[in-house]
């Protein structure tokens, strides 16, 4: 009977010494024909079949070779018995350790986690207190950057442009004076100082419940609405916008919010909004930009809202167009709007505007300014029947021919009731009855301390011996780039360059200007202005007898040589125009653009100028180039065709929301290049070659040019980029799909073998 199994040689030696062992005197137990014997050590022997099963911890391996189990007659096995091997008691040591190890590695991983825990815990502990005591510090040094180092202190019972409210209960009024908020009874006295300090405090008004006080405040920096407790404390910043103003705030009936008019940059006219007391960005109400083409003279201005007690409306002044020169009135008039539907109804007109409203407690009547011949008075209308009279004349006058950064007349307000109103009017507080018109004066004292800034003023001493000139006009650079022209003290000059000494290079005593050089940089031609008018003249460059070459007296400016030399290109205008402009910058509308023969003579016509700029040439000879409002333009010298090559815009003054055009634009003796003068600022611009539509450059945002530009920007990005590849440093490639897979069935055939 013979049974087969693995005969490696370590396999081999282990069995031979298991049959010296049986042979010694171990026994097999007995085994009959067809009955199953279990082995020492896991073998399975089953008689008859000579069938062998290897042990379990063999199972799944393969076998190499095999050799035969010899069974006697008794049944007994003549297979060498298996002994037990130190190989186990090692694993399980080894299983063992590993236990032992992960019980306390985890513990001692526990313990370290928490530890790390407790740190990070007390580490953001830190954070959190440095966080408290860094807003601790900020609150105690808010207010405005510039240090008070003075102080102003007096005491007044007079006071001009005094908005003001009255408290719900009618007990007391609080009202503005100096930037500062103050609260008085309503039988008048002493005035309590609630807001002081160096920020500009303004437009005081009570909550419904009388519990609070809103206000415009600049001590952050920037006008923002603020609220605080009637006696000053409490004080917190509602909005916080950056670069608005804020007008005549008031409360909703609920008290939950704050309705004010707003003048956002850019746009010039004020919008209605509306703020939670909890803060937030606010909900706008009207637009002063309904669409992005709406001109400036058409927009919406709100100013002044107040809402009615059934929270169905909104009263407020409006017109249309924002601050301009010489207004005629009427501008404003009294707006009624639907806060659901948003439809807004023209309520009130004046001949001379209508602002300022104010409604009664019970919403049945509006008070508002007007202005008779002069003065600015007080109308009372009954939304009900609609009857309109006055109620007092004249009162503090009106502000709409100025800015009104605080409204177009000061805050008044009813007292509860509606019967009586409390308003500013020379310098004191008044109290009046509507119904019978009579009057008396609220008295008050108040103790002004104004906190100052350092004094702007300082001693400036007047230099003594030779005058230094330090203003340097219209500097030329010779062709060779050895001298320089300029103009200073109304004369002109000479210098080597670099740090030569001026020369006086004319002898005269007219007003000179404007040097230009000759292609050849033998001469130089200029202008002389006075008040009759001027003239083109021409001068060796090494100093000489100057020659004149107009004929005629007028306003000559920007003299330019032709690149042959042949020719003065110029700009003329006549002396009338010129000293009767209100536009002090050069050259009239009405100047024409001209050229001199080189030897003089007569002028000749090119095109009247229409507010173009100096002549420039470039490498093409046969052009002149010119900057107009519409772009930079070249003609040939018969005026004839006329090409835009660029056009330059950029941001402009105060309110000024659309780009406006350069000042000048200048091209580079190459025609590569052009120098834009915007706003007091140079710029140097690639000038394309580009057919049909001239681009367009807005320096301010050059991204978002005309077609053209765009172009030279992917243009200059792709150089960019490939220079960036030349100092990366090389990678190393990863190797191909192919050649990983093929690695790793390597490394699980080589780990299948050593198993």
């Amino acid at each position: 009977m013979t049974r087969a199994f693995p005969t490696s040689s370590r396999r081999r030696r282990s069995h031979a010494a298991s049959g010296a062992a049986n042979r010694s005197g171990s026994r097999s137990p007995d085994c009959r024909l067809g009955v199953h014997e279990t082995l020492a050590h896991g073998w399975r022997l089953k008689a008859g079949k000579g069938c062998v099963r290897r042990p379990a911890r063999w199972q799944g391996r393969s076998v190499n070779s095999c050799r035969t189990l010899s069974i006697d007659s008794r049944g007994k096995s003549t297979m060498p018995v298996k002994q037990p091997s130190r190989r186990g008691l090692t694993v399980w040591f080894v299983v063992l350790a590993m236990l032992l190890g992960v019980i306390f590695g985890g513990a001692t991983a526990l313990l370290a986690s928490r530890k790390r825990q407790d740190a990070v815990e007390q580490e953001k502990d830190k954070q959190e207190e440095k966080k408290e005591e860094k807003k601790e510090k900020k609150d105690e040094k808010k207010g405005l950057p510039l240090k008070s180092d003075r102080k102003v202190e007096f005491t007044t019972d007079e006071g001009t442009w005094l908005s003001l409210d009255a408290s719900p209960d009618g007990k007391t009024i609080v009202f503005e004076l100096l930037g500062d908020i103050f609260t008085l009874p309503i039988e008048g006295g002493q005035a309590k100082l609630i807001s002081g300090g160096m920020a500009f405090d303004s437009q005081p008004k009570f909550s419904p419940d009388g519990q609070w006080i809103t206000f415009i405040s600049d001590r952050e920096g920037s006008e923002n609405i603020w609220i605080m407790h009637p006696d000053g404390t409490g004080v917190k910043q509602v909005s916080k916008d950056a670069n608005n103003e804020f007008t005549s705030p008031s409360w909703a009936p609920d008290g939950k919010y704050i309705f004010v008019s707003k003048a956002q940059f850019g746009i010039g006219s004020s919008e209605i909004w509306m703020y939670h007391v909890d803060g937030g960005s606010g909900v706008q109400i009207t637009k002063s930009k309904p669409t992005p083409t709406t001109e400036r003279n058409k927009r919406p201005n709100a100013m002044g809202v107040v809402a009615s007690p059934d929270e169905k409306y909104l009263y407020y002044a409006a017109k249309l167009g924002s601050l301009y020169y010489n207004q005629q009135l009427p501008t404003w008039y009294i707006a009624r709007r639907d806060r659901k539907t948003g439809d807004e109804d023209n309520l009130i007109h004046q001949i001379k505007s209508a602002f300022r409203p104010v409604l009664s407690p019970d919403g049945r009547q509006v008070l508002y300014v007007t202005r008779y011949e002069t003065e600015s008075g007080l109308r009372l209308r009954n939304l009900e029947s609609g009857e309109d009279r006055w109620v007092k004349y004249p009162v503090t006058r009106d502000d709409q021919e100025s800015l009104f950064t605080r409204d177009v007349f000061p805050g008044y307000a009813f007292l509860p009731g509606g019967k009586e109103i409390v308003y500013n009017q020379d310098g004191k507080i008044k109290r009046l009855d509507l119904a019978t018109g009579a009057e008396k004066i609220i008295p008050f004292t108040a103790q002004v301390s104004e906190e100052l800034g350092p004094k702007l003023d300082f001693p400036q001493t007047v230099e003594q011996g030779p005058v230094k000139a330090r203003l340097i006009m219209d500097p030329a650079e010779s062709p060779d780039g050895k001298k320089l022209a300029f103009s200073a003290m109304t004369h002109l000059y000479t210098m080597d360059l670099p740090g030569g000494q001026p020369q006086r290079l004319t002898p005269g005593s007219a007003h000179e200007f404007q040097p230009a050089w000759s292609p050849d940089g033998k001469s130089i031609v200029y202008v002389t202005w006075s008040s009759d008018g001027g003239q083109l003249w021409k001068i060796p460059a090494a100093g000489g007898t100057a020659v004149r070459l107009s004929k005629s007296l007028a306003v000559y400016s920007n003299p330019a040589w032709s690149p042959d030399g042949t020719k003065i290109v110029l700009l003329r205008g006549n002396a009338y125009d010129r000293e009767n402009s209100t536009f002090d910058g050069g050259q009239t509308e009405n100047a024409d653009l001209i050229w001199i023969p080189e030897e003089g003579g007569e002028a000749h016509l090119i095109l009247p100028a229409r507010g173009a700029g100096g002549p420039h040439f470039t490498r093409d000879r046969d052009r002149i180039y010119v900057y107009t409002p519409q772009g930079l333009v070249s003609l040939r010298y018969d005026g004839t065709d006329r090409r835009t090559h660029l056009v330059v815009k950029g941001q402009g003054l105060y309110f000024s929301e659309e780009p406006v055009p350069a000042d000048d634009v200048v091209p580079s003796p190459n025609g590569q290049w052009v120098l834009a003068h915007v706003m007091n600022q140079l710029y140097l611009i690639a000038m394309p070659v580009v057919g049909g539509e001239a681009p367009t450059v807005n320096v301010t945002s050059p991204f978002s040019a005309s077609r053209s530009a765009p172009s030279l920007s992917r243009r200059q990005r792709r150089k960019r980029k490939k220079a960036t590849r030349k100092m990366r440093t090389p990678r190393t490639r990863s190797p191909p799909r192919r050649l990983i897979r093929r690695k790793t069935k390597r490394k699980k055939r080589k780990k299948k073998r050593r198993s």
